[in-house]
Formats: C-alpha cells, sequence, structure tokens
C-alpha cells in the first residue's frame, strides 16, 4: 500500500500555487474574500495531509473536500469563465477512499478551464445507495485547444487506474467518453 500513499499525497502543487497567488491578489487588494480563501485552503490541506491517511473516509468529508475546491477554484475565474455545477443524491453514507475523485476534478478544470478563451462548462454528480457510489463528471472541451491529452493528465488518469485497481480490484467500472465538444468521465465504484 506505500505506492498508494506515495501516489494520494499528489493534490497537484499548482493548485496550491494558484490558490496562494490568488490569495496574495485577495489580500493586496484588501478583499473580504481572503479569509474565506484561508479558511477554505486550510480545510483542504487539513484532509489531505491528515485525514488521507485513511484508506477511507466517509462521503461527506469527500464532499466537504470536493466543495472547498470547487469554491477556491470558482474564486479563481469570474463568472463569465465558469460555469459549474455539483448535484449530489446521498442515500446512504458509503466509505471512499479519498482524493480519488479529486484527480477529475482536478482534469477537468486543467483541461477545460484553463485553455478556454469562452465559457466552460463543468457538470458533476456524485451517487451514494447501497453498494454502489457512482460519480460522473463532465466538461466542455476548449474550442481553442488542439484535441490532445496532455502526457501529464495521462499520467494522472494511470495513476488513478493503478490505486483503483489497489483499492477497489475487480469492484470497479471507469468510463471515458470523448466527444468533439465534451469530455466526460464516470466512476462506477462498488462497496
Amino acid at each position: 500500500f506505500m505506492e498508494i500513499k506515495v501516489q494520494k499525497n499528489q493534490l497537484n502543487p499548482h493548485f496550491l500555487f494558484n490558490t496562494l497567488n490568488n490569495l496574495y491578489t485577495l489580500t493586496l487588494k484588501k478583499d473580504d474574500k481572503a479569509p474565506e480563501v484561508i479558511a477554505k485552503l486550510s480545510e483542504i490541506l487539513d484532509f489531505v495531509l491528515y485525514r488521507c491517511n485513511e484508506d477511507y473516509v466517509s462521503i461527506e468529508k469527500e464532499i466537504a473536500l470536493i466543495e472547498n475546491y470547487i469554491a477556491l477554484e470558482k474564486l479563481r475565474y469570474s463568472e463569465n469563465r465558469l460555469d459549474i455545477l455539483f448535484t449530489k443524491n446521498i442515500e446512504i453514507s458509503n466509505k471512499i477512499s479519498p482524493l480519488i475523485i479529486l484527480t477529475f476534478i482536478e482534469n477537468a478544470f486543467k483541461h477545460g478551464v484553463i485553455n478556454e478563451t469562452e465559457k466552460a462548462k463543468i457538470r458533476l454528480h456524485l451517487e451514494s445507495k447501497k453498494q454502489q457510489i457512482v460519480f460522473s463528471i463532465e466538461n466542455t472541451k476548449p474550442k481553442n485547444e488542439l484535441a490532445r491529452t496532455s502526457d501529464k493528465s495521462k499520467i494522472g488518469l494511470e495513476n488513478v487506474r493503478k490505486q483503483l485497481d489497489l483499492l477497489y480490484p475487480k469492484k470497479h467500472q471507469l468510463e471515458i467518453e470523448e466527444t468533439q465538444t465534451n469530455y466526460t468521465v464516470t466512476l462506477y465504484l462498488n462497496l
């Protein structure tokens, strides 16, 4: 399980760097959002540094992490750049391996938003029901980007696949669907 530990502690350094940069800008402008950013960032770091030592966490904790992450990303992009919606249907409080879902969300921002000159759209949906967790994320592909997946995101995906094989052996299904305009990932975890 050493391998998982190593992969888990890879909260994207760019995310941290960007968040601190935003924070710097907000403090220069003496923006009221600065304390909120610090609070959310410290919650995320607390989760990543301390909670992730557990192999599984409650789905509620994972949702709180995702919501903090989205809130910070939202501060980074203006309303006219990003249209994001996170819906959830939690019938049963299951446990989930921490940060697995976050990799897909990071990818969606990395590829769907950063290079998009127009408005990027991201849709996330999380379901937790009897013996199954289903997570799907769909993002628009930038119109101005050459249709190629960077090697970095391939590495990210490979890491997730390895993690899934270790944590959910023969109990998961990962579907990736790509059209000219959209990129959709659906993950089924059978518990």
